[in-house]
C-alpha cells in the first residue's frame, strides 16, 4: 500500500509522518506537491493507495477531481469542508473521509479506515435500502419495518434492519420485540464488532435480523464513526440491509443516504410534510442522488386532496408508491407485532416495496458498485444537525 500526501507544505507532509509512523503499515510513502499530483493516476488498480490531501490549498480540490472514481485510492481531506458548499464539492469529487482540523488522533483514525475500507474493495457487498421521512409522523418507521419483514420472507435467507433513529425509533415497539439488545447497544461496540458479538447483538425474527430501537435517551451522543463502522459491518454480513432513518439528515444519516443502493423518501399528502420532501429532494439532487430515490406518498386518500400529478410538482420528484390509509390495519399488527400480508390496498403496496428490494438482487452476494461520488465519507467534527437543502 502507497501513503500519499499532496501539500506545498513540507510542515503537512512532515506532521502526517509523525501522526502515522509505526501505527500504519505502507510500503511505500510519496510527499507530493500538488503539481506533482499527476503521479497518482498512474498508480495501478492492483496497488491500493491512502492520499492524504492538504485543503489549505484552492488546488487540493483539483487533485480530487482528478482521482474521482479510482477505487483503489481512497483520499482524506485535511482542512475542508468549511462550508456547505465545498461539503457538496468534496463529495462530488469522490472524498471518503474529511477532517475539518489537522490532528494526530483524527488522521491516525481517518488512515485506519481508509486502509479497512481498500482492503474490502471488490468484496461483495449487500444492497442498502435506506427509509427517510419528509418531516417526523409520515410513517417511514412503519413502512421500514413492514417491507423489511416481508422482504426477509421473500428473500428466504437473514436480511437486517438497523433502527438509526436512536432516540425516537419506534422499530422494536412494532414488532414487539423490546427488552433484547438495542441499536445503542451496537454502536458501543461499533469499533470492535465481530460475528460473535454480532450474534449475541441481533434479535432474530425467522429470517429478519434487528438492531432496533433502545430505550429514550436524549443525552447520549455518538460520533458519525460508529454508525459508518456499524454499516461497514452489516453489509458484509448480509445481501439485504434497510436503514430507519430519522430525517434529521445529520452527517451520519448523509453519509448512509450517500451509500445506499435505494432511497426510499416518505411523504404524506399534507401540504407540511410536501414542503420538507420538497426541500430533501432537492438536496439529493445537488448530490445527484436522485436517480436513486423512490417516492412513497403514505396515507394517500382516493378522493379529495391533492392530485398525485400536482404532489409530483411540488416535490419535483415522481411518485413511484402509493399507499392507502388504513389505520385499523395498521393498528391490529402493531397490536400483535406482526406483518402485514394479504389482499389489502396497504398489504399489496408493502409487498411491492418488498419486492423491489429483493427482486433485483442475484442468488448470493453481489459486486459492489463503484459508486461516483463517496464509497465511505464520515466527518469528524461535529457540524449543525441539519443540512439545509
Amino acid at each position: 500500500m502507497i501513503l500519499a500526501t499532496v501539500s506545498s507544505q513540507r510542515a503537512f507532509h512532515a506532521e502526517v509522518r509523525a501522526a502515522l509512523d509505526g501505527r500504519l503499515r505502507v510500503d511505500n510513502t510519496w510527499d507530493l506537491d500538488y503539481s506533482e499530483a499527476a503521479r497518482l493516476r498512474g498508480i495501478p488498480v492492483e496497488q491500493k493507495c491512502i492520499v492524504i490531501l492538504d485543503f489549505s490549498d484552492s488546488q487540493a480540490m483539483a487533485v480530487a477531481r482528478s482521482v474521482d472514481g479510482r477505487a483503489h485510492l481512497a483520499t482524506i481531506a485535511v482542512g475542508g469542508g468549511g462550508s456547505r458548499d465545498e461539503m457538496l464539492e468534496l463529495m462530488q469529487a469522490g472524498v471518503r473521509d474529511v477532517l475539518p482540523h489537522f490532528s494526530y488522533r483524527e488522521v491516525l483514525h481517518a488512515a485506519n479506515r481508509a486502509a479497512a475500507s481498500l482492503a474490502c474493495a471488490g468484496e461483495l457487498l449487500a444492497d442498502l435500502f435506506a427509509f427517510v421521512p419528509a418531516k417526523p409522523g409520515c410513517g417511514a418507521s412503519t413502512l421500514a419495518t413492514q417491507a423489511t419483514s416481508v422482504a426477509a420472507r421473500l428473500a428466504k435467507e437473514p436480511t437486517l434492519l438497523l433502527d438509526f433513529d436512536i432516540r425516537l425509533g419506534v422499530t422494536s415497539f412494532l414488532l414487539k420485540s423490546e427488552g433484547t439488545h438495542t441499536i445503542v447497544d451496537a454502536l458501543l461496540q461499533a469499533d470492535h464488532l465481530d460475528r460473535g458479538i454480532w450474534d449475541t447483538l441481533v434479535s432474530r425474527i425467522d429470517n429478519l435480523h434487528l438492531l432496533g430501537s433502545g430505550p429514550v435517551d436524549f443525552s447520549r451522543p455518538f460520533l458519525g464513526e460508529r454508525f459508518s463502522a456499524l454499516v461497514e459491518f452489516a453489509i458484509r454480513q448480509y445481501t439485504v440491509v434497510a436503514v430507519d432513518l430519522p430525517g434529521s439528515m445529520d452527517d451520519y444519516e448523509c453519509e448512509v443516504l450517500m451509500r445506499a443502493t435505494r432511497i426510499f423518501l416518505v411523504c404524506t399528502p399534507d401540504i407540511g410534510a410536501l414542503h420538507l420532501a420538497r426541500r430533501k429532494a432537492a438536496w439529493f439532487r445537488d448530490v445527484r442522488l436522485t436517480d436513486k430515490v423512490s417516492l412513497i406518498l403514505n396515507c394517500a386518500e382516493r378522493r379529495g386532496g391533492l392530485a398525485v400529478e400536482e404532489i409530483e410538482r411540488i416535490v419535483q420528484l415522481p411518485v413511484r408508491y402509493l399507499v392507502p390509509t388504513s389505520a385499523n390495519e395498521v393498528a391490529k399488527a402493531v397490536q400483535k407485532g406482526t406483518v402485514i400480508e394479504g389482499s389489502s390496498g396497504l398489504a399489496k403496496q408493502i409487498a411491492r416495496i418488498a419486492g423491489d428490494m429483493v427482486s433485483s438482487r442475484p442468488s448470493g452476494k453481489k459486486s459492489n458498485p463503484v459508486r461516483r461520488f463517496v464509497d465511505y465519507f464520515s466527518i469528524s467534527a461535529t457540524r449543525g444537525t441539519e443540512v439545509e437543502p
